[in-house]
């Protein structure tokens, strides 16, 4: 997960799972300390990644939502919506 506390509330799976287990022993990091190479997972271990906070869920709501109404013939274009693109 990117965020334990975001992560582990709102009746998320990892919070049913803090729920059930009665703490976060179950966790062994975040996203970053995994990049940043500060934990090692175990492979003898399952791996599940939360993605919850991460906006990348609303990208795929976004991107589903785009290509159903493109679909539908209800697309209507804004030419120049976001006027700066040369930071991007």
């Amino acid at each position: 997960m990117d965020d334990v506390d975001h992560c582990l509330k709102a009746q998320t799976s990892p919070h049913l799972a803090e729920q059930l287990t009665g703490g976060r022993d179950f966790l062994t990091g975040t996203l970053g300390a995994l990049l940043e190479g500060r934990i090692t997972l175990d492979p003898a271990r399952p791996t599940v990644f939360s993605p919850f906070g991460l906006g990348i869920l609303d990208l795929a709501v976004g991107h589903h939502v785009l290509h159903a109404a493109k679909a539908r013939g209800g697309v209507v274009e804004i030419p120049d919506f976001i006027g700066e693109t040369e930071r991007w």
